[in-house]
């Protein structure tokens, strides 16, 4: 790890420099009772590794700068653990048993920037600053709203690699809120790799303005937020490899314009979008994509050409094309693939296409110009051939609240009363909940209304027309409701009835067109074997309904 060497730097050099004045000392027996670590007075690093130290050291020096405490035994860190070392600039606690970190531990160290935290492999972070049980390994590793690094505001490296921060156990916890960097805006280097990490909430870096290197390899990461780097602006290297991921989203590095190396090596990535790498185009000098299930076919092309100087693609013979690629391809490397001769355009389809469409054109400006004939002649052959058939409705009178409506003028009601409703109930004993005239309206609603509830709930409505009716603006206007409800519905459920001869000059505009659509109509005579087909016709005309058809009149 890149990390682990800053803080073992200084004391190396220290004792370098030591063996070369030739006034290196020998520990005694006396001073490891004394003080377990190797100080550097002028270096001001103390070097207490594979000690055998359960906690750390108190006897060093108040201005020790670097200190190392490797490979020890350590189970917890105290908020008093460093408070004697407020100068520590780099710390080194890895390959220990940290289990457990009081939440203010780190809090002293105002000048830290470098500290190693990895290979403690059971660590458990702060939940509410209370000393947890030892043995739960990964439980509640970031569930509090206070941050592990308050105080280390000067920080630039963070190792915090290979510590079990798997949280897939758990339901509905992110295994890194947005909140544990927070006091982190300094840092530049970060590393969370091999950490068991399955999930990062979309701001877990959101505080990290300054990062310029990111290292998630080797956790279980299946899907990154869109919004996961979107606030590094900075980064330079983002280490993905040796994850699950099986797609990058398009947005992924949409504000990682500085961004050179990417390292996607051993996930499972079969398709990989070009606008995703479009974005980082510019910047990138090295990306690795080797040990990927990639699905080498033409819509990769643009990869190859996209890969060429300055751009390096690190372990080429191992980025190999898989099962599911062009039969050429499968199992072989990804530089096999030549775009030009798998995929090149055929002429002779081309050219045969181009004529087909070239033709369909023609057609289709010549039908669109004789459309009107043609679909003229295509309507007569079709009655020709097939003929009109009368459509139906399904409904029956019970699918209704009322059987039959009859709107008539109040100078009519005597005719209706006396000759038209009497056999009515003769030959339509079924017609049981009719409306007769307004008094049957419903009662308590505006007149109107009224009016517009009855007809659209009688399965139906039969209008007498008279010269003074179709003089009268309210009986009119129940007639217009009446006409609008059969566009609506699409359904002649309305009779007109003509109770005397009507002049051609005071027949009304309503009336006219609902006679030239030829909507159902009867005209009462007065000689007997009229009235018989009158009432027959009547009869059926309000037994069923037909639906509406402007093209064919009905007869």
């Amino acid at each position: 790890m890149a990390f682990e060497h800053h803080v073992l730097l200084p004391l190396i050099i220290f004792s370098c420099i030591q063996t070369l004045h030739g006034d290196a000392v020998p520990i005694t027996p006396w001073d490891l009772k004394r003080s377990p670590c190797r100080e550097g007075v002028e270096l001001k690093t103390a070097d207490c590794d594979d000690r055998n130290l359960d906690s750390v050291p108190q006897s060093l020096p108040e201005d020790t700068e670097g200190l190392s405490i490797m490979n020890n035994i350590l189970s917890s860190l105290l908020n008093s653990s460093f408070e004697r070392y407020p100068l520590l600039t780099h710390l080194n606690i890895a390959g220990n048993d940290i289990r457990m970190i009081e939440s203010r531990t780190f809090y002293p160290l105002k000048e830290m920037q470098d500290l190693n935290l990895s290979f403690n492999r059971h660590l458990v972070l702060p939940d509410t600053g209370l000393f947890r049980k030892t043995g739960l390994i990964g439980l509640n590793l970031w569930r509090s709203n206070i941050s592990l690094f308050d105080g280390l505001v000067s920080l630039t490296t963070l190792d915090l690699s290979e510590n079990s921060f798997d949280l897939s156990i758990l339901r509905h916890v992110d295994a890194i809120p947005p909140w544990v960097f927070k006091p982190l805006t300094a840092l530049q280097n970060l590393s969370l790799e091999d950490c068991q990490i399955s999930l990062l909430h979309p701001l877990a870096f959101e505080a990290l303005k300054s990062l310029r290197v990111l290292n998630l390899g080797g956790n279980k990461i299946k899907q990154l937020p869109t919004d996961i780097f979107k606030h590094l602006g900075q980064t330079t290297n983002i280490d993905l490899h040796n994850n699950w991921l099986a797609n990058l989203d398009k947005n992924l590095f949409l504000n990682n314009c500085r961004l050179t190396t990417l390292l996607l090596s051993d996930n499972k990535l079969t398709r990989l979008n070009q606008s995703t790498f479009k974005l980082i185009g510019p910047s990138l000098t090295s990306v690795d994509l080797s040990r990927n299930p990639i699905d080498c076919n033409c819509e990769l092309s643009w990869l190859l050409d996209w890969i060429g100087a300055p751009l390096v693609l690190m372990n080429k013979n191992q980025t190999i094309c898989s099962s599911a690629s062009l039969e050429p391809l499968r199992e072989k490397p990804l530089f096999d693939f030549d775009s030009k001769k798998l995929c090149s355009p055929n002429i002779a389809l081309y050219s045969l296409t181009s004529l087909a469409t070239m033709s369909f054109v023609v057609i289709v400006v010549l039908v669109f110009h004789y459309r009107w004939q043609l679909r003229y002649k295509l309507f007569l052959l079709k009655l020709a051939a097939v003929g009109y058939n009368e459509m139906r409705d399904a409904r029956d009178p019970n699918d209704y609240e009322f059987d039959m409506n009859i709107i008539f003028y109040d100078d009519d009601e005597e005719w209706a009363g006396e000759r038209l409703l009497p056999t009515l109930e003769e030959r339509l004993p079924q017609f049981q909940r009719n409306v007769f005239g307004d008094k049957d309206l419903v009662v308590g609603m505006h007149y109107l209304d009224s009016i517009d509830y009855v007809v659209s709930r009688s399965y139906k409505t039969v209008i007498l027309l008279s010269r003074a009716a179709v003089r009268d603006r309210w009986f009119m206007l129940k007639f217009r409701t009446a006409m609008d409800h059969v566009s609506d519905t699409q359904t002649e459920f309305v009779v007109a009835v003509f109770i005397e001869d009507i002049p051609d000059d005071e027949i009304p505009f309503l009336a006219r067109l609902y006679l030239s659509d030829g909507r159902p109509y009867l005209h009462w005579t007065e000689d007997v074997r009229g009235q018989e087909n009158f009432f027959d016709e009547l009869t059926k005309y309000l037994t069923i309904n037909l639906r509406t058809n402007d093209l064919i009149p009905n007869e």
